[in-house]
C-alpha cells in the first residue's frame, strides 16, 4: 500500500477508528510527520489536536543506531539487552538524555506557540499517532508517559509499521494501522509525497484544529 500523502494516510486511518467517536478523545501527534496525519483524526473525531514528544537515545558508537528513548517529560525506556551486549553506561545514558529532554521541551514549547498549559488526560481516551513506526522504540516510550498521566484508555494509530512489530506494538497498547507490509524498509517507501514538515506548518495545523 502506498499513500499519496500524509492527509491522505490520515484520513484512511480516521475510518479504522469509528469505535473511539463520541468518547472523550484527544488525539497527540509525535512530531513532525505525525502531525498532519493527526490533523485529519482529530477532524473526523470532532477531537482536540496537540503533541507528544519522543527521541531515540543512539549509542555512543553510532547516533542512528538505537538503545533506547526518551520524552519531553522525562521517561526513559532502554533496550537492556543492547545496554549489556555494547557496555553503555549508565551516565552516558544520562547525559544523552539530559540534553535530549532539554532539546524537546524547546521545541514543544515553540510548537505550542499560543496552545497554552499542555491539556488534562485523566480519565481519556487518548490516540498517539504517528507517520509510520520504524523500530518502536520512540512510540512505546510516548505510550509508557502517557500513560502515567492517568487517562482512560491509550490507542497507538499509524499508517504503517512492519509486520514484525505487529505483536510487539499491541502487547503495548490497542493498535490501529493501515499496512504491516513483510518487506518494511522505511516510512517513507510508502507514501508517494514525503517531504519534511516545517514547524510552521505544524503550528498552523494545530491551531486550526483546535479552532474548530
Amino acid at each position: 500500500m502506498k499513500f499519496k500523502n500524509r492527509s491522505e494516510a490520515g484520513r484512511m486511518l480516521a475510518g479504522q477508528l469509528g469505535a473511539y467517536k463520541g468518547k472523550d478523545v484527544i488525539v497527540l501527534a509525535i512530531p513532525m510527520g505525525g502531525v498532519p496525519v493527526a490533523y485529519e483524526i482529530a477532524l473526523e473525531m470532532n477531537a482536540p489536536l496537540d503533541v507528544v514528544m519522543a527521541k531515540k537515545v543512539g549509542a555512543p558508537f553510532n547516533q542512528e543506531f538505537a538503545i533506547g528513548a526518551v520524552t519531553w517529560n522525562g521517561a526513559v525506556l532502554l533496550d537492556e539487552n543492547m545496554m549489556r551486549k555494547y557496555n553503555i553506561s549508565r551516565e552516558y545514558v544520562g547525559e544523552q538524555s539530559r540534553k535530549l529532554i532539554r532539546d524537546m521541551n524547546e521545541r514543544l514549547n515553540s510548537l505550542r506557540a499560543g496552545l497554552g498549559s499542555f491539556p488534562k488526560l485523566y480519565g481519556r481516551t487518548v490516540i498517539i499517532v504517528d507517520d509510520g513506526i520504524a523500530t518502536g522504540n520512540t512510540m512505546i516510550a510516548a505510550v509508557e508517559a502517557i500513560r502515567d498521566q492517568g487517562p482512560a484508555d491509550v490507542v497507538v494509530a499509524t499508517p504503517v509499521l512492519p509486520k514484525e512489530l505487529v505483536e510487539d506494538m499491541e502487547r503495548v497498547a490497542p493498535l490501529v494501522y493501515l499496512d504491516a507490509p513483510d518487506d518494511f524498509e522505511a516510512v517513507g517507501q510508502y507514501y508517494e509525497e514525503f517531504e519534511m514538515t516545517s514547524e510552521d506548518a505544524v503550528r498552523g495545523l494545530m491551531l486550526l484544529a483546535n479552532s474548530a
